[in-house]
Formats: structure tokens, sequence, C-alpha cells
């Protein structure tokens, strides 16, 4: 316990980020004494060193929190690259599983695929396995602050047929933005922001001088989608790639670029094809849409649009902990296919964090980390691949504070018949 809460401590970029990732460990050792097949003493001890330990992280915490703020960000920027790691490419990854879900099954031996807007690399990771040794995986990342991270995160993963450029893809090359800091490492172009001019590169001035043109893109960069996608008209007319983007319901603009080069989208969430912004199942906040060319839609199982529910499970099946979770009393079998979940709640909470997902046999396959009013409004849609028959639990558990207005009526569970012959990547 001692060596894990030291690590977090060298790992933690901010008084925030320290905060966040205290949490999330005394969550996960709190969730382990609930396993029934955990040795009671190991547990005992590991919650002795935490609450021996606590104190000295809070007392760590206090005093940072008391630094000046000139002087706390002068501290964050001093974070090492490796202060933000992925999980081991051999480990599943939470990172965004419904974007994970089409990476899988469009990145292929051999392919040459584009990460824009890579972050620390997750999905570059995925893309570099998938891809294999004959492969091809480009990656752009912007941020000055996240490209060493980046960097760090690729390297270690050993990933030698990753390409990392440090620049902001835009619609024309040869310029200079600047980007403003997020707060959880999704910085954006802003005009007027400060810090270090990070140099423009258009798509098609790339896929020239290089001569690498994709056959997948997964593209998320913080709004500016659409500048990005006015530098590379020639790769849409002419490579035809299948992309991964990141939009906002209220913002249609990509997906008229794109369907009038003659695409069609659906909503990675939903599985819902979007022709409108009515189409979108949560009317704020962003989503994952997977565009693909007409051409290749037909034999495309993302946009056959049946649906079969196979499980409607009501609020009395889940059990109740004593901040308000929910969780499957008795687990679910379900036969080897993609499934979607579709919670049933509502919720105003603002000042609480939790996690809301489906275990299956025992193990967590999909995730989201928030407060349980951004997952009512724009997150109770949950999908899943499951490649062999399996229990499944959904759940939704609270790690700091509660809310009583959450009310939980059920889970539906969906059959998406389309992926039954989809076979997954071989080698991953």
């Amino acid at each position: 316990m001692r060596r894990l809460i030291l690590d977090t401590l060298r790992r933690a970029t901010g008084t925030q980020q320290l905060r966040q990732h205290v949490r999330l460990l005394e969550e996960e050792v709190a969730h382990a004494l609930q396993m029934p097949r955990a040795d009671p003493q190991r547990l005992a001890a590991m919650a002795a060193q935490q609450a021996e330990d606590r104190p000295r992280i809070e007392q760590a915490a206090a005093l940072a929190a008391a630094l000046p703020p000139p002087l706390r960000e002068a501290l964050g920027r001093l974070a090492r690259p490796a202060d933000f790691p992925l999980q081991p490419w051999w480990e599943r990854s939470l990172w965004e599983p419904v974007v994970q879900l089409a990476v899988r099954d469009h990145v292929r031996p051999g392919d040459i695929a584009f990460d824009v807007g890579a972050n620390a690399g997750a999905f570059a990771q995925q893309m570099s396995r998938q891809a294999g040794p004959r492969g091809i995986v480009c990656a752009f990342e912007a941020s000055p602050r996240i490209i060493g991270r980046t960097h760090h995160n690729l390297t270690a993963a050993g990933c030698h047929n990753v390409t990392l450029y440090h620049r902001a893809i835009w619609h024309r090359s040869g310029e200079a933005v600047h980007l403003a800091e997020g707060s959880h490492l999704n910085d954006r172009v802003e005009e007027g922001a400060g810090g270090t001019p990070v140099p423009t590169l258009a798509l098609d001035d790339f896929i020239a001088a290089t001569g690498l043109v994709p056959s997948f893109v997964k593209m998320d960069i913080e709004g500016a989608e659409l500048a990005a996608l006015q530098g590379c008209p020639r790769l849409i007319a002419e490579g035809r790639p299948i992309m991964a983007l990141e939009q906002a319901p209220d913002d249609m603009r990509c997906h008229a670029v794109l369907t009038a080069a003659g695409y069609l989208a659906v909503d990675l969430g939903s599985y819902r094809r979007i022709t409108a912004a009515s189409d979108f199942a949560n009317p704020t906040g962003v989503n994952n849409v997977l565009f693909m060319p007409a051409e290749k839609a037909a034999a495309s199982p993302y946009f056959d649009p049946r649906q079969e529910v196979v499980a409607n499970l009501a609020a009395a099946a889940f059990t109740r902990d004593a901040a308000g979770g929910a969780r499957l009393a008795q687990p679910l079998d379900l036969p080897a296919g993609r499934y979607l979940l579709r919670a049933d709640f509502s919720a105003e909470g603002r000042d609480n964090e939790v996690f809301a997902g489906i275990e299956a046999a025992g193990e967590t396959v999909f995730r989201y980390h928030s407060f349980t009013a951004f997952l009512a409004e724009c997150y109770r849609d949950w999908v899943v691949q499951l490649d062999r028959p399996a229990p499944i639990l959904p759940f939704l558990r609270f790690l700091q504070g509660s809310d009583p207005t959450l009310n939980w009526r059920g889970v539906a569970v969906i059959r998406l018949p389309a992926f039954d012959g989809l076979a997954p990547p071989l080698v991953f």
C-alpha cells in the first residue's frame, strides 16, 4: 500500500489530480474489501496502512493547496513526462471504450492509421498493436505540455511503428496557433492564449509529402475538427478513410462537410444513425461519431439498424448501497456478441464522483468516470463486446459524495445482431 501511495504522489501533477488519485486508490481498496475471495488479513493490513498514511497525504495536499497560484502553476509545469502513464498494452484499457471498439473493428495488420489529437497516446498505442509490424501509425499532438507525456508513453510501450508529430492539424500548413490549457489534459486552440506557439499542418500537405494515405482516422482535437477537415479535402474525396470524430450535437458543421462528401454517420455511443442533430440521444455535451463512406457502409454492421432487447432489468433487480449507488443483484448471463446497455436514470447532483459501467465475469469492461448529472444527461448508453459468453453486472458506484436526486429506474440490455459474425483481431 505504501508503494502504491508513493507512486500516486509521484504521478500526481497538482492538488486536484493528487486528490483524484487518492480517491481512486481508496475506492479500489474498498472494492477489494467486498471481493469474496480476497485474503481478509491482507486486506485488513492494507486498510491499516492506508489509514496510517492518509494524514501524511492530506497534509501534503493541504500544503500544496496553500501555495500561491503562480507557484502551484510553476510546479505543475515541472511534471515529468512519465507523470501521466497509460496502462501496459497487455492490460485492459478503459479509455473511451466506444472509440476503442471502432479502432478494434477497423484497423487491421498492415494498415496506415492516423491518430489526430493523440493526447497521452492511448489510441496510438492501440492502433500500433493492431496495425502490427508492417503497419504505420502517424500520431499528432499539438499541446506543448502534453507532447512529452505522449512521447514517453509510446516509447515505453514499444510502439516502433508509430511516428509522433508535434503539430496542430489545421486548415493550412505553416501558420502558428496557441493552446489554452484545459483542466484534464484537454488543451485546445484558442485565440489570445499564451505560451509556446505551435506550427500548423494540413493533412493533405502531410500526405503529399509522405505518401501515407490512412484507411482510418481518429480525430479528437477539442473543437478544431472542422479546421482539420478543411485541410484535407483531397483525403476525403480520394482516400475515403473511415473516421471517428468527436463532435457536439449542437455543432453539425463537421457532419455537413462529410455527408456532403458522401459519408454516412453513426453515434458510437448509441449506434443510432445520425442525419440531424435531433438524432443524438443527448442534446448537449460531446459525442463520438463514426463517419464511413457510403460505398463501404452497406457492408458495415455499424449501419445495420437492428437492435434487439434481450432483457429489461427493472430497478428492483438492483441492490442499492448507503450512498445510493446501484448494482445488479444477480448477474445476467449473455452469449458472445455486442451489446448496448441503456441505463434509465435521472440525476441533478454535481458535487459527487461516480464510476458507472459494466462488469463481465468479474472484470470491469466498460466504465465512465464523472458526476451523476453529467452521466444522466450525456452518458446513459454503454456498449460492450463479449468475445465469449459471460455474466454481466451493470453498476453505478459513488467514489465521493452522494446524490439524493438520483432516480435509478433500471437498464435495458440490447443485442446488436449485425456484429455476431464480426471476428475480433487475431492478435492485439
